[in-house]
């Protein structure tokens, strides 16, 4: 509580004033003080918050806690761009080894670029980074087996947004519905959860598939349509964790290529 002169004490000019006021003058009081009971309300004040009210104790000092600084969105470590930097580089090279992209319902060439350009961004920018990194990490991996097996595959297709879906000719999910990228489905760019794969040329195409059949669940992936949509190719299961061990392979295996060199000439 705050020090405070008695209310009760009688307001008395000071001799001074006394000397200089006409003696049928009157020092005019506006209202008389009077001694009052503690009321104890100071002990009940609450400040007014927008959150749950803290009660002060006093009225001369708040025991409310200080607020919590604003949250910040995470942001990703600078390392995540660089470790992802082989596995764009690897699928887009896969993607251009069928310059042509044809299916079915013909030429759709056209379709990607046109994409692409209505975003504002790069070919591999749109198409390889518009995929779910995790997935991304997948596609490497298995990629890369079947390569070492001698199946030359490509990409007719990997991420498409609203519009890009909307282009889409013959059996495909509707615009924002697609696990190629759809918004109301996966989240749009960045998100994209499909990939429609073929081989460098239309005869080697079921190769390709018969593979993805027999080892896509090494890496978590499959063909959940191979019927009427034999190319597309997505995840399954726990994909996610699946990634992260397959990432974390990755980047031992380069650093210990990267150490070898230096254990070499330390010898």
């Amino acid at each position: 509580m705050l020090d405070r002169p008695s209310i009760a004490t009688p307001l008395t000019p000071p001799p001074d004033l006394e000397r200089e006021i006409a003696p049928d003058a009157q020092l005019a009081i506006p209202w008389s003080f009077v001694s009052l009971p503690e009321s104890g309300a100071a002990a009940r004040f609450e400040l007014a918050s927008l959150g749950e009210p803290q009660a002060t104790g006093s009225i001369g000092a708040s025991s409310e806690p200080a607020p919590a600084p604003a949250a910040q969105a995470p942001t990703l470590p600078k390392r995540s761009a660089a470790m992802m930097d082989e596995v764009d580089d690897y699928l887009w090279e896969v993607y251009q080894r069928a310059p042509t992209k044809r299916d079915g319902s013909g030429d759709f060439t056209w379709k990607d670029p046109a994409a692409a350009k209505r975003m504002g961004m790069s070919m591999p920018t749109y198409v390889i980074g518009g995929m779910d990194p995790d997935f991304r990490e997948q596609l490497y991996h298995a990629g890369r087996a079947m390569d070492a097996a001698g199946i030359r595959w490509s990409l007719l297709s990997a991420f498409r947004d609203d519009y890009r879906q909307s282009l889409a000719s013959g059996l495909h999910a509707s615009a924002s519905n697609s696990l190629h990228g759809g918004k109301a489905r996966t989240g749009g760019y960045g998100h994209g959860q499909a990939v429609d794969v073929t081989g460098t040329d239309n005869d080697n195409a079921s190769a390709v598939w018969r593979w993805i059949d027999a080892h896509g669940a090494k890496f978590g992936l499959h063909r959940p349509m191979p019927g009427y949509d034999p190319a597309h190719v997505q995840p399954k299961g726990s994909w996610h964790k699946l990634a992260a061990t397959l990432r974390e392979t990755r980047s031992r295996l380069t650093q210990e290529a990267s150490a070898a060199p230096a254990n070499t000439t330390a010898r």
